[in-house]
């Protein structure tokens, strides 16, 4: 039998999304899955992944989402870093047990100038990703909820087009990557200080309201913003806002404080776990909660 890994190209995509909807997971149609390979910000993109092919068939996929961010501050200037986040490992069960799955893996890490993010909820890959290098980018969170307090300090923007006119040239290429995603842009302004929020915003557990952060231009402001932010964006007691804990300064020690169901993991030899957001992944292409 001819088995044997290679990269995933664009004669791959249908038969990849075929794979991922029957075998995977059926919830997500293949026209769902086919947004991991269509994401506009990357029109060429060095490959989709790699795929296991056995005999001429698609049997083994990992996923690969390219970004080229420029990470950094208007203080320490800024550099371009190239990501690739990983999403939806799958081997056929008939092929397990041959180191396939584990080859899939290593055969995405071949180029270390890159930083690999993984965001997946499930825990299976863990232990594998962290034999292979990967190490821990978070495992915990930070949570608020609405009270009393005053939240007259602060002043939001939601209109996209006024934030754009507020933004850097950063932050407008971001908001144009997306705004074709599941994604709520908020612009803060205290205390003569501004900043780009990013959440996500989804609906958890027992219909509970979250706004997840997926990026902030400034951590601090967020962090001394953040009650007042749940003040005014948190439709009621029970909603959250929330935010791992390295995209935050340290918050006030009564601030609710939990550990993470799967830590987040990342490689990477240039860049910082705090330099490290949410955005140009899976979460958004396959609109799935952070959890």
């Amino acid at each position: 039998m001819s088995t044997f890994i290679r990269a995933a190209e664009s004669r791959d995509i249908e038969p990849i999304c075929n794979l991922l909807h029957t075998k995977m997971n059926s919830r997500f149609s293949a026209e769902r899955w086919s947004g991991l390979m269509s994401y506009p910000w990357m029109l060429d993109k060095p490959d989709y992944g790699q795929v296991v092919e056995s005999e001429g068939e698609i049997l083994g996929y990992v996923g690969l989402i390219y970004s080229d961010r420029m990470i950094g501050n208007s203080v320490d200037g800024f550099r371009k870093e190239r990501f690739a986040s990983m999403s939806s490992w799958y081997l056929d069960k008939s092929l397990r047990g041959r180191g396939l799955g584990k080859g899939l893996l290593l055969a995405t890490m071949e180029n270390s100038a890159q930083t690999f993010t993984i965001f997946t909820n499930s825990s299976k890959p863990i232990g594998i990703v962290k034999a292979l290098g990967y190490q821990v980018l978070d495992d915990e969170r930070y949570h608020w909820h609405k009270s009393g307090a005053d939240s007259s300090g602060i002043v939001l923007t939601k209109d996209v087009d006024a934030i754009s006119l507020r933004a850097t040239d950063i932050q407008r290429q971001l908001l144009d990557d997306m705004c074709s995603m599941p994604v709520v842009p908020i612009w803060l302004e205290a205390d003569g200080r501004q900043a780009l929020l990013i959440f996500s915003v989804k609906s958890k557990g027992e219909n509970v309201l979250w706004f997840d952060l997926l990026h902030t231009s400034d951590p601090e402001l967020f962090t001394d913003c953040a009650q007042q932010l749940a003040n005014c964006l948190l439709p009621d007691a029970t909603a959250v806002l929330a935010t791992d804990s390295r995209l935050v300064k340290l918050p006030p020690e009564d601030t609710i404080r939990e550990r993470l169901p799967v830590a987040r993991h990342y490689l990477s030899n240039t860049v910082c776990p705090h330099e490290i957001d949410f955005l140009y992944s899976e979460l958004q292409l396959l609109d799935l909660k952070l959890d």
